[in-house]
């Protein structure tokens, strides 16, 4: 049939994934066989009665199984809906509706039955307080409130707005929720409409389902495949949504020209990682010219390793060619070796003290300042912002540090930091800082020409000012030029804090923000985000952050907290939960804060007959049949798993003594205690649907009951 037009719902491939094998490869066949000719005698159509939607008819996969379809009695857009046993299908369909919203445009699929409606308080329902009084009729309509629900969105009463808005979530379309929620956050009407590009005085013809495809709202939750391959691929890979499923927000951000530098900020799960990389492939999709590349840079090389992975997951080979991700510490260190760079780069600063016990000896004996202050004010102060000299340490800025320096104390302690650079220049070698300074200027001086006309940049916040100075000389200021996701609630690697502005990084009017978790449930949610309440956190620009308008719109149970008498007790407990748990082994994760502790739960695990891998650096994570994963705090960074056990949540283990000790000043230790929670909460937010937070012997005071 000539332009025809064969859509698929989210929902379609979540009911999809949840069949037999056997049924799902009856159900590929079907959609295969249909979507070359969606209107062949040889399909089996039948038409249900007593249904809200009269677009809505059965396929017949089998004798037991139907897909549900909406396929309109004129026109060429077919959509599939949902697929399951005939019974269950049949009662999905009485309760569904999918039509296009005339007041937004979109293509919206719900749940049309409000049979659940709110009960009325006790009290006189004329004295309540509607939580969205305050919004007109036609307002409610332009968040995507059916008209047929308004009555039931005037319910929720401002005093138990949260709770009975959570209530009626399933009844409404995605979009009204969400827009319903942030306004209760606290979110502008019109800044919604103004994101959403929804105009506040058109309305939309509601037969014309074509054209609300095209949509982003639509693109949210349906896909329409460009080819027969493209079809099978995602047939084949049902669970892997976000390949196709972009939400709207994530699909203006990672697609289209920019004009400059962009920042994306987001708490953990809303999806700035699968932005960015399609990102990447929307950037490949635009070369012209066959010497040029994107650049795909994050902090550590685990990451870098799931990204390519997953690149490989979405991209075209000859996409694919056009994209290098590397770890920004591997890209300079190839870079300046082809340039015959005469120094050692030394990744691991641990292994300097034997050069700082030199330079300590030069402390001025008038002052007492204890010796992690010095190395502190190195990685601080100096290395950020280059200082190589008594002049330029005089004019730095110490903003941020909590032992203030007259000019004269910053004269005397200079010899120490002058002593430590002699002693790292004499043994040929450089820390990561001046590695990424000394690339920088061979690139400004040199005028070294590379091969990219894009960056993007995933963790930024892990990335600190030199590395940033380093991007910014890679590829110029320009179009598309840099594309950076982050989130300092998430830094894990020291306190990094960078000015994107002070590097030449001019963000202003292209900076986004995701707020919607599609990974955690809200319970789990709510617990990471207690870890960091009233902490500083800032937004990579001068600025700070926070997760007010931060939320999911799934819900489970709340993290089980459990404290035993000892490891061995956990362990048992471990067992226990796996053996009788519904999420799979191979889709649970066991995380620890030290690697000794991770080898001390697996080897425990063996002993009673627990199948494990430790998923270990520099390779990506594999799933490996009735086998439970178990990893590090920082190596499960970027991972997600449906049930996620955290481990030996001890005092002394989370936080970890030793990072929390010799800390110079009070502001060190409080900025030592942040990062401690923010692996915390990277932890429990890999897990989408299950949570634990085990500890033995003495809890962590970290640990919220």
């Amino acid at each position: 049939m000539e332009n025809t037009k064969v859509a698929f719902s989210d929902v379609f491939f979540s009911a999809l994934t949840n069949l037999p094998p056997n049924i799902q490869a009856k159900v590929n066949q079907l959609v295969l066989k249909f979507q070359s000719n969606p209107r062949s005698t040889g399909l089996n159509y039948e038409k249900l009665n007593a249904l809200k939607d009269k677009r809505m008819r059965s396929l017949r996969v089998d004798n037991t199984y139907r897909a549900i379809v909406s396929a309109p009695k004129e026109g060429n857009v077919f959509l599939f809906l949902w697929v399951d046993h005939h019974d269950k299908a049949y009662d999905w369909a009485s309760r569904h509706k999918c039509e296009v919203n005339p007041n937004t445009g979109t293509l919206q699929l719900y749940a049309a039955s409000i049979e659940d409606q709110i009960s009325p308080p006790a009290s006189s329902v004329a004295a309540t307080v509607g939580k969205f009084d305050d919004l007109k009729d036609r307002q409610l309509l332009k968040l995507g409130v059916p008209e047929e629900q308004i009555p039931l969105v005037r319910q929720i009463q401002e005093d138990q707005a949260e709770e009975q808005l959570e209530k009626i979530q399933l009844l409404l379309p995605e979009e009204a929720y969400e827009g319903l929620y942030l306004i209760m956050a606290g979110e502008l009407y019109g800044d919604i409409l103004l994101e959403r590009e929804t105009e506040e005085n058109k309305t939309y013809d509601t037969d014309n389902f074509s054209e609300a495809l095209s949509r982003i709202q639509s693109q949210s939750r349906f896909v329409v495949p460009n080819s027969d391959k493209e079809l099978t691929e995602m047939l084949n890979a049902p669970k892997e949504k976000w390949r196709v499923f972009l939400h709207s927000s994530q699909r203006k951000i990672a697609f289209g020209e920019k004009n400059g530098a962009v920042r994306v900020l987001g708490g953990a799960g809303t999806g700035k990682t699968v932005v960015a990389m399609h990102r990447a492939k929307w950037l490949a999709q635009q070369l012209q010219e066959t010497d040029q590349h994107i650049l795909f840079t994050t902090f550590t090389r685990n990451l870098a390793v799931d990204i390519q992975e997953n690149l490989n997951n979405i991209c075209t080979e000859d996409e694919l060619d056009k994209i290098e991700v590397v770890n920004l510490d591997r890209w300079v260190q190839g870079f300046l070796r082809k340039q015959s760079y005469d120094y050692q780069i030394v990744f691991d600063t641990s292994r300097m003290e034997q050069y700082w016990r030199v330079a300590l000896s030069e402390k001025p004996a008038d002052i007492d300042f204890p010796d992690s202050f010095y190395t502190e004010e190195w990685q601080q102060v100096i290395q950020p912002q280059g200082v190589t000299s008594l002049a330029e340490y005089k004019r730095a800025s110490r903003i941020g540090r909590g032992t203030r320096l007259n000019r004269e104390q910053r004269v005397k302690i200079w010899p120490v930091f002058e002593e430590y650079r002699h002693q790292l220049n004499r043994n040929r070698q450089k820390e990561t800082d001046d590695a990424y300074r000394d690339a920088t200027q061979l690139l400004l001086n040199q005028r070294v020409k590379l091969p990219y006309s894009s960056i993007v940049v995933d963790e930024a916040q892990d990335m600190g000012t030199q590395a940033f100075n380093l991007l910014r000389a890679i590829v110029p200021e320009g179009k598309n030029d840099l594309f950076i996701v982050g989130d300092a609630h998430q830094r894990i690697y020291g306190r990094n804090r960078v000015v994107l502005g002070r590097c030449g990084i001019n963000i202003r009017g292209r900076s986004r923000k995701l707020k919607i978790n599609y990974r955690t449930t809200d319970e789990i949610r709510k617990w990471a985000t207690a870890l960091l309440d009233g902490r500083d956190i800032d937004d990579l620009d001068g600025g700070s952050d926070d997760n007010k308008l931060y939320k999911s719109l799934t819900h489970g149970a709340t993290p089980v907290v459990e404290l035993f008498e000892t490891s061995d007790d956990q362990a048992k407990f471990i067992k226990q939960l796996l053996d009788q748990s519904e999420h799979t082994k191979s889709n649970t994760c066991i995380v620890a804060r030290t690697n000794r502790e991770v080898n001390d739960i697996q080897k425990k695990l063996e002993t009673l007959g627990v199948a494990t891998l430790i998923i270990k650096p520099n390779e990506p994570e594999r799933e490996q049949s009735d086998t439970v994963k178990l990893a590090t705090v920082h190596r499960v960074k970027g991972l997600e798993f449906d049930q996620l056990i955290i481990a030996s949540v001890n005092d002394g283990l989370m936080p970890l003594s030793f990072a929390m000790s010799n800390k110079g000043d009070d502001i060190s230790r409080t900025d030592a205690e942040t990062e401690e929670r923010s692996l915390v909460y990277v932890a429990i937010t890999r897990a989408r649907k299950a949570a634990y937070v085990l500890s033995y012997g003495s809890q962590s005071s970290f640990i919220i009951r």
